[in-house]
């Protein structure tokens, strides 16, 4: 590029090309500024041009200056920064049903503005492609070029303006534009932002918003309908109500948001206390004896409670899919992460930090000063060397209250890690200090289990403090 135009606008890069003409991305050497630069072999008259510098709204790009060179016909406008709505739907399939209604609402807003003027303009292409996003998330409608054209009685009544699948039948009839094909062409596009489907594309039939999300507000639906409808009488008679009705639409689903952010958050408590349930055990071991039940009895509770909160907040409104064709271009499911996909994501994240963080204690009992630890002697009650650890159960023990000794039969103690194996053939004892005990009464159960998990002996055993020792 490098060119320059009127000894003034550096033309920097092309930004796209059409039937009506090229757009160049310029920067204007006076004022230091980007600019969009069109150029056009159609001359614009002095009522199109004047039109166009009147038509100030947030909704539409100005206009600074036309002139001619080199045979061609050039209009200067503002350079609107961002990205078309159509390649936000080739990213993201399809628009939120909030964002979508706010943006519809800015389009009708930009269309009243038009409609209002005099004489009205009725811009009679209304796409995704003519659809700017900018950054702070407000929408810009360019190409006004053939509206104020046609709006000026410049354009022929032969000749025909709009694109397939975003216009009514009657404009392609040869018809006087009227208000009504912007309505037509607004509700197309209200219903390609909730359900993604391309109206050009096959299948070119349009469903009801059900047949794509069953958990879209039927209010929609109605204002779409009524948007497209075959004949003038049967629409909407101006954009005013349109948005009007988009409204009344937020206002009634005001209560349903409402409470289904009270569902959502009910449900994401249930999911953290089944996360807790079935994690922490892991991280500090599980005896044998309690695997897998009843240490899935919490956790299993939680997951039934969570999908009876979906059912009870949200009706069993699961995405359907009901467009089963053979079509290779028909939308047939939004694929996104599960719920129950996102709930064991987020066990199996929490398992792999607490294997970092505590890597001894993976599928083990934590070593803490409040367990006890019972060792039995070699060869006592079948159990062959060597000797391993075994975590005792204390009935109300209470965290570092608890502390219990290990000697041997010379009255010596014992230091041993968690899972080690002490080999001896004499006798192992443990000491409770009665001065120790959390309580004045307490359970001890103790559990001999042999190297291929067997359990030899289990005895419990009420250890009681005597008055004067408390």
């Amino acid at each position: 590029m490098g060119k320059i135009l009127l000894q003034r606008y550096e033309v920097l890069r092309a930004l796209g090309a059409g039937g009506a003409g090229k757009v160049y991305l310029a920067l204007d050497t006076h004022l230091d500024r980007l600019v969009a630069v069109k150029e056009s072999r159609e001359n614009l008259s002095l009522t199109e041009m004047e039109l166009l510098k009147d038509l100030e709204h947030p909704g539409l790009p100005a206009v600074y200056d036309y002139f001619e060179e080199e045979g061609n016909n050039f209009l200067v406008m503002e350079y609107v920064e961002g990205m078309s709505l159509r390649q936000y739907l080739n990213q993201h399939k399809r628009v939120s049903e909030r964002q979508a209604v706010k943006w519809a609402l800015d389009l009708c807003r930009i269309l009243k503005y038009l409609h209002d003027r005099h004489p009205a303009v009725i811009y009679r292409d209304l796409k995704p492609e003519n659809i700017i996003i900018r950054q702070n998330g407000e929408l810009k409608l360019i190409d006004l070029g053939g509206a104020v054209r046609y709006a000026c009685g410049g354009e022929s009544l032969e000749i025909c303006a709009g694109t397939a699948g975003y216009c009514p039948l009657e404009q392609w009839k040869g018809m006087r534009a009227d208000v009504s094909w912007d309505i037509y062409s607004l509700g197309v596009v209200l219903h390609e932002m909730l359900t993604g489907h391309h109206p050009a594309k096959p299948p070119y039939e349009r469903f009801s918003l059900s047949e794509y999300d069953r958990s879209l507000t039927k209010t929609l639906e109605k204002v779409i309908l009524c948007c497209t409808r075959t004949g003038k009488a049967a629409k909407y008679q101006s954009v005013g109500q349109v948005e009007e009705e988009l409204l009344k639409y937020r206002k009634r689903n005001l209560p349903a948001k409402l409470w289904q952010s009270f569902g959502k958050l009910l449900m994401t408590v249930c999911v953290y206390k089944m996360t807790a349930s079935l994690c922490i055990p892991l991280l500090k071991g599980i005896p044998e004896e309690r695997f897998p039940f009843p240490w899935l009895y919490k956790p299993l509770f939680f997951l039934i409670l969570t999908l009876l909160l979906y059912l009870l907040f949200f009706r069993l409104k699961f995405k359907k899919s009901c467009l089963c064709r053979q079509e290779k271009n028909i939308w047939l499911t939004q694929k996104r992460f599960s719920g129950l996909f996102s709930i064991f994501l987020s066990i199996e994240i929490t398992v792999f930090l607490g294997r970092i963080l505590y890597p001894e204690a993976a599928y083990h009992e934590m070593a803490a000063p409040n367990r006890a630890v019972l060792l039995y002697e070699t060869g006592t009650d079948g159990i062959s060397a060597p000797f391993t650890t075994i975590p005792v159960a204390l009935a109300g023990e209470k965290a570092e209250q608890l502390w219990v000794e290990m000697r041997d039969d010379s009255g010596r103690k014992l230091l041993l890690k968690d899972d080690a194996v002490y080999i001896t053939s004499d006798c192992v004892r443990f000491e409770l200090p009665a001065k120790r005990l959390p309580e004045d009464e307490i359970s001890l159960q103790m559990i001999a289990v042999g190297e291929q998990g067997e359990v030899y002996n289990s005895r419990i055993f009420h250890i009681k403090a005597e008055e004067d020792l408390n």
